[in-house]
């Protein structure tokens, strides 16, 4: 590879790279977003969020093809990349596993929450259940008729 070829492949990996960025950080908000819904009450729009990080991640799916190439021959490439090119092409990396490290702990953390709301309401299925069955015990053990009959009051 010449050094006008490793430059073109330079200008072509800070391309994608900055793409890549540019969609971890719009990934980065959907996370936001969907931590903010995972405690409300509204299902729908946390599944339209979770539908847009689909589609972000499908694009991320194909910048990743993209770049493949690029770093499956990084050793030589990186090598014979202008400085500059290669320093920039290392902080849109470091930029982006920042983020992704940030959504990573956003997910963990949203995991954990629905989690823990899932336990609670079958914790309150089982009680409702309970609660029925001891309804239905009471109403079963309970009399038809009235045994007694207040003949004072006729």
């Amino acid at each position: 590879m010449t050094a006008a070829q490793a430059k073109d492949v330079g200008t072509k990996l800070i391309q994608l790279l900055t793409q890549q960025q540019l969609l971890y950080r719009q990934l980065q908000q959907l996370a936001h977003k969907q931590s903010e819904l995972v405690d409300g009450q509204d299902p729908e729009t946390l599944l339209r969020v979770l539908a847009g990080r689909q589609r972000l991640i499908t694009r991320l799916a194909a910048v990743d093809r993209d770049l493949k190439p690029i770093r499956e021959d990084w050793k030589n490439i990186s090598n014979l990349l202008p400085t500059e090119q290669r320093q920039q092409a290392q902080e849109l990396v470091e930029n982006v596993q920042a983020i992704l490290r940030d959504i990573l702990a956003r997910d963990e953390s949203d995991s954990r929450k629905l989690n823990s709301q899932q336990q609670q309401v079958a914790g309150e299925l089982r009680s409702t259940r309970q609660g029925k069955h001891v309804h239905n015990a009471y109403a079963a053990a309970a009399p038809v008729e009235p045994r007694y009959f207040d003949e004072k009051s006729s």
